[in-house]
């Protein structure tokens, strides 16, 4: 296995444990080595011991970049039986099995080890695998400052940043992640199956239908579409399938019943070819206007990826609640990828019946006004070549060579555009409209101008929004249609702690750490500065966007999703209450005092 893989997924998973389970004892590295003779690397800062009793040992992580935003950096991991005198080295994997051992020691009655074990080693093996193929050259390295939109998503290799499992892929096969998994930059079309119209469940936002905007994107390159025209004259509608999802369908009797019946056809491959985002499952491509997101009978992270039937609604009206607001107009520079159309079956007494398709405008086809984009999880993400940089680096140092500044300033200037552009308008749209955008790294893609300065950032994936009960009546007002949408309105608490992980946890926090362990920027320097920015926006709110800020500056601990302890309980997200995963409380760096933050002179960046 490769090593580097075997770090990362380590790394992932122990910094999981330490914020979820046990943050454990931390030692100045160099007043460890010598309480127990332990030679330590000269750039390892600290030693975090974690006793596990049920193990009869302890573990040594050895630390080279401790953050208070939750992501240390660990470089080494040993391992001291109990009795024993001497720390020995072990490997990331076995680390990570006695870390679970310890976990469910502690939870004897919980019936999910087996399952976290699975996931965790199904990780391992994936990770290994597209790094393999990324540092063999296959796929082409991505230039930070040319990256277009899918050559940006396609080169994000090692997962979510706190993750235990950052890519496990249950139920994908190892054939098929060539084909359909976003690393290998695989494509294929997608399957198109014809359906009685009066079967069908739609709709639009737009000038077109959505069985208008499913019939061109199947026409797509066809000479002779007669037949295709044949079926929709005679009361069928077509509605697109991922190719994972379409050899899932047919064994399912609902399916069964409606093929044998006629009145549900299988048309096969038609369309232009489709390659994934990110997210595995909602499809590009460069020759149509839309991308799709659809179903696929794989489990990533916490979720098995399914749309459920609510979602559907939610996507149409939640558009038109923006467009409504007119945030796009309110807030220049922070825009909106909208999921204006959607299409599936209407099987009686079923919610879900696998056919659930969501069309979203493609903003990186053809024309597009901004060609360099990342998303905020590409941005963050550990270099690949240990000896390399970071995409955001990259960027800073093109901005201080086009400038004329050192990395200091430059790294202010970045981060000042980038607050401007992606966080600002996420709090005073929540404080104006009570409109919550879960703005998690993955789903916010930043564009960038010619000399590297972030200038507009993009909101994608709709089913992310929440919408404080307590705006319903504004809301409704606005649009009608949010009265019927079961699960878009919920209590102002989970809202708010929701937008408390997404947006500070999951996504600031993201690009701090970043800047900190780049050594742009330090962390406290950052810190402080974010400190008052939210001081200078709570000036100006006057609604839900001021208790936020009050939470975020006063409280000592924060509620945080905690994704181990989600894993722990094989709990989805999707199919929970108010779709929730488990929450805790941890330390909240914000309410700590830090040093007034000024620029210190600094060397400029060698370019």
């Amino acid at each position: 296995m490769n090593p580097s893989a075997a770090h990362v997924s380590f790394q992932a998973f122990c910094n999981c444990y330490l914020r979820e389970v046990s943050d454990g004892r931390w030692h100045d590295a160099e007043l460890f080595a010598e309480r127990f003779d332990f030679s330590v690397a000269p750039e390892i800062q600290h030693v975090v011991e974690l006793p596990l009793p049920h193990s009869h040992t302890a573990l040594a992580l050895c630390i080279h970049y401790r953050s208070l935003v939750g992501r240390h950096s660990i470089q080494e991991v040993y391992e001291r039986p109990a009795g024993a005198s001497t720390w020995r080295r072990l490997d990331a994997l076995s680390a990570q099995l006695r870390l679970i051992d310890e976990i469910y020691s502690l939870h004897p009655k919980n019936p999910h080890r087996l399952e976290l074990l699975s996931r965790v080693i199904e990780s391992h093996q994936i990770m290994d695998r597209y790094m393999a193929h990324w540092l063999s050259g296959k796929s082409s390295p991505t230039n930070t400052l040319e990256a277009s939109f899918i050559e940006s998503e396609q080169s994000f290799i090692t997962g979510h940043w706190l993750h235990p499992t950052p890519k496990s892929r249950q139920g994908m096969h190892a054939w098929q992640h060539l084909l359909y998994a976003p690393e290998f930059n695989g494509q294929f079309r997608l399957q198109f199956f014809a359906v009685r119209r009066d079967l069908v469940y739609q709709d639009s936002l737009m000038n077109l239908p959505a069985e208008d905007i499913s019939l061109e994107i199947a026409r797509h390159g066809l000479n002779d579409h007669t037949h295709l025209d044949k079926l929709i004259d005679s009361g069928f509608c077509l509605i697109p399938v991922h190719p994972l999802q379409a050899h899932w369908l047919p064994s399912q009797p609902h399916i069964q019943n409606l093929l044998s019946s006629g009145t549900l056809l299988p048309l096969g491959e038609l369309g232009p070819l489709f390659t994934a985002t990110s997210s595995v499952r909602t499809v590009y491509s460069a020759e149509v206007d839309w991308m799709i997101k659809l179903s696929i009978p794989v489990k990533i992270t916490n979720s098995l990826r399914f749309n459920l039937k609510s979602e559907l609604a939610d996507s149409v009206w939640i558009s038109q609640l923006l467009r409504k607001c007119k945030v796009e107009d309110e807030f220049l520079g922070f825009l909106i990828m909208e999921d204006p159309a959607y299409i599936s079956l209407d099987l009686l007494g079923m919610e879900e019946t696998g056919f659930e398709t969501i069309f979203r405008r493609n903003s990186f086809h053809g024309p597009s006004l901004h060609h360099v984009v990342h998303s905020v999880a590409a941005l963050t993400e550990d270099p690949i070549h240990r000896q390399g940089k970071s995409r955001l680096y990259s960027l800073v140092l093109l901005l201080a060579k086009e400038n004329s500044l050192n990395h200091c300033e430059a790294a202010i200037r970045w981060f000042d555009a980038y607050w401007d552009i992606a966080i600002a308008p996420v709090f005073r749209i929540y404080d104006r409209h009570g409109i919550a955008f879960e703005a998690h790294q993955q789903n916010v893609v930043i564009a960038f101008n010619p000399s590297g300065k972030p200038e507009a950032s993009y909101y994608r994936d709709l089913q992310g929004i929440a919408l404080a009960a307590s705006r319903y009546a504004a809301l409704v007002d606005l649009v009608p249609e949010l009265a019927t949408l079961s699960k878009a309105f919920e209590p102002d608490e989970i809202v708010q702690n929701g937008l408390g992980y997404y947006l500070i946890h999951n996504h600031l926090y993201a690009i701090i750490h970043r800047m900190g362990a780049d050594g742009l920027l330090s962390e406290p320097e950052l810190l402080s500065r974010v400190q008052g920015k939210l001081s200078a926006l709570w000036i100006e709110m006057t609604g839900l966007g001021a208790a936020f800020i009050d939470t975020l500056l006063r409280n000592d601990s924060l509620p945080c999703k905690a994704n181990l302890l989600t894993r722990i309980e094989d709990r989805d997200e999707l199919e929970s209450e108010c779709e929730l995963a488990v929450y805790s409380f941890i330390p909240n760096p914000l309410a700590q005092k830090f040093p007034a933050y000024k620029i210190e002179p600094a060397l400029a960046l060698t370019i």
